[in-house]
């Protein structure tokens, strides 16, 4: 999906898209959490736009906020059997890059 594409709403579905392919081989292990993690990393960052765009999030609590929901999926995804470290946060890494472009563009600033 591109970022022409993209919006909130379908955020999570292309977050989860991409997170399952980084999980590859292990995607059938973590497949019962992968798309409710997906979808709560997008809501995070839904909120997180909405609350910069009103001046109520600043770019510190921005990146507070993305980072503690960042660690909560990768917590949720090693918890699997079999899920290394290192592979929940390549999983996580590519469900954030397949939205990056757009949160970013949305939030005037790098986040992702």
């Amino acid at each position: 999906m591109t970022k022409k594409d993209m919006t909130l709403s379908n955020l999570g579905d292309s977050m989860f898209e991409e997170a399952k392919i980084a999980a590859g081989t292990k995607y059938e292990v973590v497949k019962q959490y992968l798309k409710a993690e997906s979808e709560k990393l997008a809501i995070t960052l839904g909120m997180i736009t909405e609350g910069v765009a009103s001046g109520e999030i600043s770019q510190a609590e921005a990146k507070i906020l993305l980072n503690q929901q960042k660690l909560a999926m990768a917590s949720v995804l090693t918890a699997s059997e079999g899920m290394t470290l290192v592979l929940a946060q390549g999983t996580v890494n590519a469900a954030l890059n397949a939205g990056a472009a757009f949160i970013n563009g949305k939030i005037g600033f790098a986040l992702l």
